[in-house]
């Protein structure tokens, strides 16, 4: 089980982004890095962490306002969001997960 979520922090209140918790539960994976086009489809550039061996992957990244596309690579398998609350088709034939940031007033 996985989700994202987002949240404005306290510290980001003149900023425009929002910091987005990204999280994968599978104890078995010995790495997760999250890609998606925020970050250029970059597969390795960030790097989910645990913060113990059963617990969940997480990444919290600051995402501008709008929709973005994103998926886990597992093992260096890329693989969608399954608890994402939508998941889209993709021009190479499998899913693409969704976040929308909501800009706060």
């Amino acid at each position: 089980m996985s989700t994202a979520k987002a949240r404005k922090q306290p510290e980001q209140q003149n900023s425009a982004s929002t910091e987005a918790v990204f999280t994968l539960q599978n104890p078995a994976a010995n790495s997760v890095y999250l890609t998606g086009d925020f970050n250029d489809w970059a597969p390795r550039s960030l790097r989910m962490f645990r913060r113990s061996p059963d617990g969940p992957w997480e990444k919290r990244v600051p995402l501008s306002p709008g929709r973005h596309e994103y998926k886990f690579v597992v093992d260096e398998i890329w693989v969608h969001d399954p608890a994402a609350r939508e998941n889209i088709a993709n021009p190479l034939g499998s899913l693409n997960s969704v976040i929308n940031i909501i800009q706060n007033s």
